[in-house]
């Protein structure tokens, strides 16, 4: 039993996770880039400030391949010292990255919006973004300022055997509600209150849906932070942590680079717009196929008097041209109505000319014919 408990490990998972929406937030970034600078120049502050949450997202991710490789994801008791020692220094240093990725993440949604209201003259429309980036700046610098220097010397946070002293350890835990508080407040602000000015803009209804819809994406950064926030506190009860924080961390991780995604999303509409003019519809394709069909599938056929024209009604057995004879006026109960003439093909009641398409098998049917020589009219 011994033996199995010490071969769990939870860390190749939390780090392929970690490097998987790294990854992916980084693609996000680039496009929202590659659209400020060369489809849409207009590259701001939000845009600088989303790439700087991006580069400490990778720094504090990378950070995360040593200390698993150190042992972090397994139990505590089946570590040595050393290894213990490699587990949490680079999650401490992980930490205050982590927590300045999150505010600017959010700081640049707050810029995005600003730009968006430079026109407005409602002062609680502007004064709002202002004071969400006060709050998350001055709260993301308590927090990463305390977890670093809450011990003296730094490095007694992850070595207790080296002499100094570090203060009580709760205070951090308080910090850490509080920032994960703030956190969830101002994701769930920050994805209702665009509506609040969305619906005066000029734009087409759907459109105003569609950017309202991409918004709220925030509402779920808002569940990752309240979901970490209380993983966190309930780890102030164990004492196996480099096995235990590994879900507080994993849900950290994935809030941080979802809020990277978060932010670009709503500037990526150039590149939706320009993907959705030139990949063809569903639609296009089958009207597409069907015209090409349709010119292939010969309509006329010759006889002695004209032309024969077949409009298939229902399905049935084709009918041999043989059997129509040659008199001023014939006409036959087979199956589909038709008319032949010697002067013009017969024009479907359809507005177009006779078709060759067969419906549904195994449907009788009653066919009309009518042959027109070419000396009669009638």
């Amino acid at each position: 039993m011994s033996q199995l408990i010490g071969r769990q490990n939870k860390g190749h998972a939390f780090l392929a996770v970690a490097l998987l929406f790294t990854i992916l937030a980084s693609v996000f970034v680039f496009l929202r880039v590659y659209v400020r600078i060369w489809v849409k120049p207009a590259f701001g502050w939000d845009d600088g400030m989303i790439i700087l949450a991006m580069l400490l997202a990778i720094v504090s991710t990378s950070f995360n391949v040593p200390e698993v490789i150190a042992g972090y994801g397994k139990h505590l008791l089946y570590l040595s010292p050393g290894d213990v020692i490699e587990v949490l220094k680079w999650n401490y240093l992980a930490t205050p990255l982590l927590l300045f990725s999150l505010a600017a993440s959010k700081i640049s949604i707050c810029l995005f919006l600003l730009r968006a209201l430079a026109q407005t003259r409602v002062r609680f429309r502007r004064s709002f973004p202002f004071g969400i980036i006060i709050l998350l700046t001055a709260m993301a610098i308590a927090c990463a300022g305390y977890a670093l220097g809450q011990c003296q010397p730094v490095r007694k946070l992850w070595n207790p055997a080296t002499p100094g002293q570090c203060k009580d350890r709760s205070i951090f835990v308080k910090l850490a509600y509080a920032n994960g508080a703030l956190n969830a407040f101002g994701d769930f602000a920050l994805a209702l209150f665009p509506i609040s000015f969305i619906k005066d803009l000029h734009l087409q209804f759907h459109r105003k849906v569609i950017l309202i819809l991409l918004m709220c994406c925030g509402v779920v950064c808002g569940s990752l932070a309240i979901a970490r926030t209380i993983l966190t506190g309930d780890l102030t009860a164990q004492s196996d942590i480099t096995y235990d924080s590994v879900e507080s961390s994993l849900l950290a991780v994935i809030e941080e680079n979802v809020s990277i995604i978060v932010a670009c999303v709503p500037t990526l509409g150039a590149i939706f717009r320009s993907m959705n003019d030139k990949i063809p519809t569903l639609g296009a394709i089958f009207r597409s196929i069907s015209d090409k069909v349709k010119s292939l599938t010969p309509t006329h056929y010759p006889t002695e008097g004209g032309y024969l024209a077949r409009e298939d009604q229902q399905g049935g057995d084709p009918i041999s041209l043989r059997a129509i004879a040659n008199p001023p006026r014939a006409v036959l109960q087979y199956g589909c109505s038709a008319a032949a003439s010697a002067t013009t093909p017969y024009k479907s009641s359809h507005g177009g000319y006779g078709s060759d398409i067969d419906l549904v098998q195994g449907i009788e049917k009653s066919t009309r014919f009518e042959v027109l020589s070419s000396n009669s009219h009638v």
